[in-house]
């Protein structure tokens, strides 16, 4: 017993090195990170990931099926739920997602790089410790989605000029108080006639904030989280650990972010136009899952804002 800690400590260190070794601890972050895969299908491998994630202390607050052969997990923990009760709108940061992608041999595991998020929504943290924890739980093995952004670069994140950021969101209404607000969203989301799954709920503690996570399954491939996801990336591991797609309540207050400014963090190398792959192709998708959410909240909008325009590649 006497020597558990110094084991503790010197295990720690080894684990610290070796991610310092590979470059995934660094002033500059990508997206998302490349887990261990996992043998055997996406069915047997969601449950080996849930039980590492648990071991670690995470709790898994979502679980869905965006497309065949594709599985999301979400988690929180205590460090972030404590980071997002001390962050403005800290609730969209209060989560990560977990895509497990299965291929021919095996299933590929990839998550949000807390870090990077941490980041982009501006958090109160820089979720250190919850990169060091997932790494411990699903693995790092390498990183991807874009070309490392500095966190200052990301903290200001704009895709272009004239785009939307993080202080940007999509008015989605108000209600006459908080908990008829957060009864209507979360009955609302999950409705098949809309094409939503309500995937996670989580209440920042402390306040009278919500975060939901909506998984979007609609016929319109402007409003399929899946489809966004296969439209602008090609190879597995795909950017799945996108989805769901989040809704803020604060206070009474509804909102999310706007997909030029979300989707575009979370795939900022893509090019406005061209090749087989860029944002052009989601021309129509920022004002299809505006009018999405907003059907899916149902709040009351004192004055409609007017649509910015075409969407990605014509604003």
């Amino acid at each position: 017993m006497g020597n558990a800690h110094p084991n503790r400590l010197l295990l720690a260190g080894i684990f610290m090195f070796g991610l310092l070794f590979s470059g995934l601890v660094r002033a500059e972050f990508q997206p998302f990170i490349e887990g261990a895969a996992l043998p055997g299908d996406v069915t047997a491998s969601a449950e080996t990931a849930r039980e590492k994630l648990v071991a670690e202390g995470f709790e898994v607050v979502g679980d869905y099926v965006p497309t065949e052969g594709v599985r999301v997990l979400v988690v929180t923990n205590d460090t972030l739920l404590d980071t997002a009760a001390r962050s403005s709108r800290g609730g969209y940061g209060s989560v990560l997602s977990v895509a497990l992608e299965q291929t021919e041999n095996d299933t590929r595991v990839s998550y949000q790089h807390p870090q990077y998020v941490a980041h982009g929504y501006r958090l109160e943290s820089d979720n250190e410790p919850v990169f060091q924890a997932m790494a411990r739980a699903l693995g790092a093995t390498g990183y991807f989605g874009a070309e490392p952004i500095s966190s200052t670069n990301l903290r200001t994140y704009q895709y272009a000029f004239g785009l939307e950021t993080f202080e940007d969101p999509v008015d989605l209404g108000g209600f006459d108080s908080f908990n008829a607000a957060d009864r209507q969203i979360a009955s609302r989301a999950d409705n098949g006639e809309l094409g939503t799954e309500l995937v996670y709920r989580v209440r920042i503690p402390g306040r009278d904030q919500v975060v939901y996570g909506v998984g979007m399954h609609t016929d319109d491939p402007n409003a399929n989280g899946a489809a966004l996801v296969e439209a602008v990336d090609v190879g597995a591991p795909r950017g799945y650990a996108f989805l769901p797609h989040p809704v803020l309540l604060d206070g009474s207050e509804a909102e999310t972010l706007s997909l030029r400014f979300r989707m575009a963090l979370f795939f900022p190398d893509l090019p406005m136009m061209g090749g087989d792959a860029s944002f052009f192709k989601l021309r129509k998708a920022p004002d299809a899952i505006n009018k999405l959410m907003l059907e899916v909240v149902g709040g009351e909008i004192e004055q409609e804002e007017q649509s910015s325009g075409g969407g990605f590649g014509t604003f």
